[in-house]
């Protein structure tokens, strides 16, 4: 069964609103029972925990068959050929990319299932319409419902509200010739997305797997499509091994590393009952919460988390926002005198003679208090090396060559050619607020995109005798997009100003890739989601888009204070800057260039 995104809101585990006078009875009545649970100052509850049912059902989950007929249906009319094996994947390429890396457009796992049709930004700006979508939904339930894509089983699917993906470009002012005026294109909706939502027994789904959605031109042909959704049956009736009443004191446990800092306070907003799904064996029945955390002189947005509590038996991992963080712990850097003429490569960008592309991460200095930041690090990593684990050799490798602890002067000023601009694709992670980012907790040691490549500080790429591709910026807000600009409380009404700091940092820099409104965090399906993408080639940029829109389709919304009249905006709407000369290509591509004379901003609207 299929319902409406008005059926969606009507559920009752999404978060509805309140009468004022309703929710101070409710917040005062919480508040009494916090007080005698020991209710830590810092952390404070306006929502109540849901009664358990006593007893919960378990799901058990198989690997869903590839969708060749679907997909070779679509491929067929976008005019690609057919998906064709190669080693234990289906994989089809395009005749747009300068590698074979650039030209995937689409993946099957033979495996397990999971897809990807990856659109392509540079050939739906060629030949796209320019008249958006007005029937997505309509469309995007079709291909959804379609047993070929989603077999029926024994969860529901539901559609969330569809994501409009907007594009505007403009030339560098300093590009202007005498026979050639600045040349701009007008901001238009390029693609649309449609997600799919997984309820089981009447409950949300969340987790790295039961995710779906189809991405659609402006003539409503299929250009994308994603998949992760395992078939369903039914598992046994378990019994809850916590009690209601303990559910917030674990909340508490798991937001107390995110409350260190002095000043700071976390309200818990949302709980719900839901399922988390592991992309493995299970749904497994959950407590999930939400909370916003504020700091007292901060120059960061407010931080959205989200998190886990296990209801029964805990047969596969499932989040912990203050458990011990896996994989390798980031190390300390040092920071490198102006004017250093030689940097030991074994110190400060790893063993010498490695084959492949560099990653550099850097992980916000608070990781040894809270391994959320680690986390996301090594699932983003965990993604990138996803499919060589399964099948060696199937790509070019990407090392991770820098994974320090993360400063200033990493980012801005002459040390960032030994860190940042050393490496080809960087990571860097929260908090963030409009072209700003902290590097330690949510409100100090912050970095400025207007510092980076002026005032004598070199910006990224081969201009600047650096070698940085690809920079993601895992951080709220850091990438205002044309809208923001132009809707922007008390500004000149210009989008083409979202450019503006962007010219001196894009000094042969191909994409940065980011969030225009605040992100759920630290999301670590979404970083694994994105890295696993990012790894079978493709256009990097577009398969953003679609990872974000899978993974977090309908969070929020929230009142937007940057821009005119507070709107209600959605968490986790992305926005990337692209230089031309690089749409469509996919993190593998990381060739010298000069700087950048015209660039691309891409974003998700509200």
């Amino acid at each position: 069964m299929l319902r409406e995104p008005n059926q969606i809101a009507k559920s009752p585990q999404i978060r509805s609103r309140m009468p004022i006078a309703a929710l101070a009875c409710v917040a005062s009545f919480v508040l009494q029972i916090s007080s005698a649970a020991g209710q830590s100052p810092a952390i404070r509850f306006t929502a109540t925990v849901p009664s358990l049912p006593k007893q919960m059902r378990l799901y058990k989950l198989a690997p869903t068959s590839a969708p060749l007929e679907f997909l070779n249906e679509k491929l067929n009319l976008a005019k690609l050929p057919a998906l064709k094996l190669e080693e234990r994947t289906f994989i089809v390429r395009g005749g747009l990319g300068q590698t074979e890396t650039d030209r995937v457009r689409a993946f099957a796992d033979k495996t397990t299932g999971d897809t990807h049709f990856i659109p392509n930004l540079a050939e739906l700006i060629r030949n796209g319409k320019a008249t958006p979508l007005t029937d997505a939904q309509t469309i995007g339930r079709r291909a959804l419902t379609d047993v070929r894509f989603i077999p029926k089983d024994v969860t529901e699917v539901r559609l969330s509200d569809a994501i409009p993906v907007m594009g505007g470009a403009t030339d560098h002012a300093n590009a202007k010739t005498s026979s050639r005026a600045i040349m701009r294109t007008v901001p238009k909706v390029v693609m649309t997305i449609v997600p799919a939502v997984r309820y089981a027994g009447g409950y949300r789904v969340y987790g790295r797997g039961s995710h779906a959605l189809v991405s659609l031109a402006n003539d409503g042909s299929t250009v994308g499509a994603l998949r992760r959704w395992r078939t369903a049956s039914l598992g046994d009736q378990i019994t809850p091994v916590i009690k209601t009443e303990d559910v917030q004191a674990e909340i508490e446990r798991q937001l107390r590393p995110h409350v260190s800092e002095k000043g700071s306070q976390a309200t818990v907003d949302t709980i719900t009952l839901a399922y988390y799904d592991g992309n493995a064996n299970y749904l497994q029945p959950v407590y999930r919460f939400e909370a916003r955390i504020i700091s007292d002189g901060k120059k960061t947005s407010g931080i959205r988390i989200a998190g886990f509590v296990p209801i029964g038996k805990v047969l596969e991992p499932i989040p912990d926002l203050a458990g011990k963080p896996s994989g390798e712990m980031p190390q300390k850097a040092e920071r490198v005198a102006q004017g250093a003429k030689k940097v030991a490569t074994t110190s400060l960008c790893g063993p010498t003679g490695l084959a492949g592309i560099t990653l550099g991460e850097y992980a916000n200095q608070d990781w040894p208090n809270n391994g959320a930041y680690v986390d996301m690090g090594n699932s983003f990593l965990s993604g990138l090396n996803f499919m060589d684990s399964l099948f060696p050799g199937f790509k070019p490798p990407i090392t991770r060559t820098q994974w320090y602890d993360a400063y200033p002067w990493e980012v801005v000023g002459p040390s960032s050619k030994y860190f940042m601009n050393s490496v080809n694709v960087a990571y860097t992670e929260p908090h963030g607020n409009w072209l700003y980012n902290t590097t330690l907790s949510n409100n100090a040691q912050g970095w400025y995109v207007p510092n980076i490549g002026t005032g004598g500080n070199p910006g990224y790429g081969a201009a600047t005798g650096g070698v940085l591709a690809t920079w993601i910026i895992m951080s709220c807000e850091v990438v205002p997009s044309m809208y923001d600009r132009q809707n922007e409380a008390g500004a000149s009404d210009n989008p083409y100003t979202a450019f503006d700091a962007w010219w001196p940092v894009f000094q042969g820099l191909h994409n940065v890739i980011g969030f225009r409104t605040e992100m759920l965090y630290p999301d670590d399906d979404l970083q694994f989601g994105f890295g696993y993408d990012a790894s079978l080639g493709g256009d990097l940029n577009a398969a953003w888009f679609q990872e974000v829109a899978a993974n977090d389709p309908n969070d929020g919304p929230y009142n937007d204070g940057h821009l005119i009249g507070n709107p209600l905006v959605h968490y986790d709407r992305a926005s990337t800057m692209i230089d031309a000369r690089n749409l469509g290509q996919s993190i593998y591509s990381v060739g010298p260039q000069t700087a950048s004379t015209t660039l691309w901003n891409f974003w998700m609207g509200n």
